[in-house]
């Protein structure tokens, strides 16, 4: 169960940007930034369970780190829901959700820091990876979506409609890991 599991991001990985497809039978180009932090978390599991080898699992890595510091969208370092797996642009979820979704990036957060975690080496290459998510990470300007200064986080954000999602993320559901990774923030707590 654990192998077909991993093998899901692994196989359908998007051959550009590695990150996890929406689904296997949705349109090829789009990936998901939730989905792909899941993604993510699986690659060290793969490699202590001898799925992959660790060079594998660290040039995936590298592979999406890359894409995702270079080439995907950010909008206040926040990632879209969906975006097109070779250009990073972003594919809209709904009309009004065409920009970020700050749930979603707490997913694909927690991915990079458990891969930050486990690829501890000191070797150059382990070394550039932790750095460059350390670049995204930090980059994420969490408080900046607490819309007007207000002591509650935004889901959504878009460049063509602003916060007319007006979506609070509330609850004890999804949503807490995004309070969690906005309160561990040292750069936009």
């Amino acid at each position: 169960v654990q192998q077909q599991t991993f093998k899901y991001f692994w196989d359908y990985g998007h051959p550009v940007s590695g990150l996890a497809r929406e689904r296997s039978n949705a349109a090829p180009e789009t990936v998901t930034t939730g989905g792909s932090g899941f993604g993510i978390m699986s690659i060290p599991v793969a490699i202590h369970r001898g799925f992959i080898t660790r060079t594998q699992g660290l040039s995936r890595m590298q592979t999406i780190v890359t894409f995702l510091k270079n080439t995907a969208q950010k909008f206040h370092g926040a990632f879209s829901h969906w975006m097109n797996g070779t250009t990073g642009v972003v594919i809209p979820f709904s009309q009004k959700d065409n920009g970020a979704d700050l749930v979603e990036t707490s997913f694909l957060m927690a991915g990079l820091l458990a891969a930050r975690q486990y690829f501890d080496g000191a070797d150059p290459a382990e070394t550039a990876l932790r750095t460059d998510i350390n670049t995204i990470w930090n980059g994420v300007e969490w408080n900046w979506f607490r819309k007007s200064n207000e002591n509650v986080l935004y889901w959504h954000w878009s460049p063509n409609y602003n916060w007319d999602m007006n979506h609070k993320i509330q609850g004890w559901n999804e949503c807490l890991i995004t309070y969690i990774m906005a309160a561990s923030s040292t750069t936009y707590g």
